[in-house]
């Protein structure tokens, strides 16, 4: 699949095409904004660009509206990290914040206008019934989970049923890793542990651990409906890395092979590649793959994730195909058979009949 011409990705590949645009493009652009959930970063970009004047004077509510949006949104996040922090500091625990959080919190060029649902925080898995109770405690509630669902968070899973703050309605994440117990794609937390950005309150992952995460998040989790937006997060994570260490891709993939991730950042460089057109080195890239996985195979696998990741709605048989071969996979890399057959049994069948019962 081709991105060429696609008005939101060559505005995101080059931001000055816009001075070319007639209204279609515009209109295109919103449409497509609105579908990936990058309306206020492209706000954002043509701020910093310059390039606001540009937007018709029919369709500029549009941007506004979405920056303020944002504005409310973040006011909201930076407000809820500080109830975690002072809740979990009080027991000597200190959160470490993932994704959207942990960009906000670095000021990161991908925290401009993105908005997202939940809080991710990520804390040693000896602190984590200790974390848990001292937030049931302080106000943020567990929703109901049968106990199979209970089961599946508690045993294989790599963080607990969804917390919300019964005061603010946000939703909090707690992770003890960043990938299930049971995945066959295995992590050592301690690795990432060691290697954090320390704050006063809180942490963040490296920037190298940061772009590894949102890959695995991408990559793994068989849910594509952020996936244009989390893919140009790793963009511009890779983009300001290397503007302050040239050597960041080089450092990027020697942390993969020492996290054993290659597979998953070889298709995230060349969809980078395919994509918003990131330069990277062949030879390097070819690093990541040498002796270890078929380039055949593994340029499948990208076709397949190119399918899915258009910023345009998804249509045709092959774009089905695809997400459906993603879904599959990322289930089986998820679990071995013994625990995916009787989980899918039971969330296709099982749970659907009891739901009618009721």
């Amino acid at each position: 699949m081709s991105f060429d011409g696609i008005a939101i990705v060559e505005l995101l590949r080059k931001p000055k095409v816009v001075n070319t645009w007639q209204d279609s493009d515009w209109e295109a652009l919103i449409e497509q904004a609105y579908h990936t959930g990058l309306l206020a970063r492209i706000y954002f970009i043509l701020k910093d660009t310059g390039l606001l004047n540009n937007i018709p004077c029919y369709l500029s509510w549009h941007f506004t509206s979405a920056w303020k949006l944002f504005l409310a949104h973040n006011q909201d996040v930076q407000s809820e990290v500080e109830r975690i922090n002072g809740v979990l500091n009080s027991t000597g625990i200190k959160p470490t914040y993932l994704k959207g959080t942990a960009y906000l919190l670095e000021g990161l060029t991908c925290s401009k206008g993105r908005i997202f649902a939940d809080v991710d925080v990520f804390v040693h898995g000896s602190e984590l019934s200790q974390a848990e109770n001292i937030l049931k405690w302080q106000g943020w509630t567990v929703k109901e989970l049968d106990a199979h669902d209970q089961h599946y968070y508690r045993n294989w899973m790599h963080e607990l049923p969804p917390m919300v703050n019964s005061k603010t309605g946000l939703t909090l994440d707690l992770h003890h890793n960043l990938l299930p117990i049971v995945s066959r794609v295995k992590l050592d937390s301690e690795l990432l542990l060691a290697n954090l950005n320390e704050g006063e309150n809180s942490n963040t992952l490296s920037a190298e651990d940061k772009i590894l995460h949102s890959a695995i998040h991408l990559l793994l989790d068989g849910e594509f409906n952020h996936g244009f937006r989390d893919l140009h997060d790793i963009y511009l994570l890779i983009v300001e890395n290397q503007l302050q260490h040239e050597e960041f891709i080089s450092q990027l993939i020697a942390r993969a092979i020492e996290l054993n991730f290659e597979f998953i950042l070889y298709h995230c460089l060349r969809l980078q590649q395919d994509i918003f057109l990131l330069k990277v080195d062949d030879d390097i890239l070819n690093m990541l793959i040498k002796n270890k996985f078929s380039k055949m195979k593994a340029n499948f696998i990208v076709s397949l994730f190119k399918a899915v990741l258009s910023p345009l709605p998804l249509k045709g048989r092959y774009n089905s195909i695809s997400l459906f071969t993603l879904f599959i996979r990322s289930h089986w890399l998820k679990m071995p058979l013994h625990i995916l057959v009787p989980h899918l049994v039971y969330k296709g069948f099982i749970a659907p009949l009891k739901k009618k019962e009721e």
